[in-house]
């Protein structure tokens, strides 16, 4: 009898200029990065790639291969059943683009210190102005 946990996943691989796509029945119930590990262990086998799971953002692939950028990658210790998805794209990090949402940080302390210094200066420069009546 078949293990209703198995299905049947698709992932695309970018490796140099081509897509590498592989489909294999994994338990869903395994977390993604063990299933990145499975992945990058079978196509290792033909392509030399990097095949560590933890070099790779995964995301939601087109219907090409490539990931759909607009949404975030996924969290890689989340069950495979849980994201309700079957195709994957992995991206080498090195690949990513520096500017996806995922590498952008906000600090707000930061920002916040670099708008007061500006008030700073200008509340400066306006009591200077002020002292020489030039206001």
């Amino acid at each position: 009898m078949a293990d209703p946990n198995l299905k049947l996943i698709n992932f695309s691989i970018q490796h140099e200029e081509q897509i590498l796509k592989k489909t294999i029945y994994l338990n869903s119930k395994i977390k993604l990065i063990d299933a990145v590990y499975e992945v990058l262990q079978e196509v290792g086998k033909v392509h030399p790639l990097d095949n560590n799971p933890n070099n790779y953002a995964i995301y939601i692939s087109k219907k090409n291969g490539l990931p759909k950028l607009d949404f975030p990658s996924y969290q890689k210790d989340i069950i495979l059943e849980e994201t309700g998805n079957s195709n994957f794209s992995l991206v080498h990090i090195t690949l990513q683009n520096t500017n996806s949402p995922e590498n952008s940080t906000h600090n707000s302390q930061e920002n916040e210190g670099k708008q007061n210094d500006g008030k700073q200066k200008k509340k400066l420069k306006n009591w200077f102005l002020n002292l020489l009546g030039c206001s």
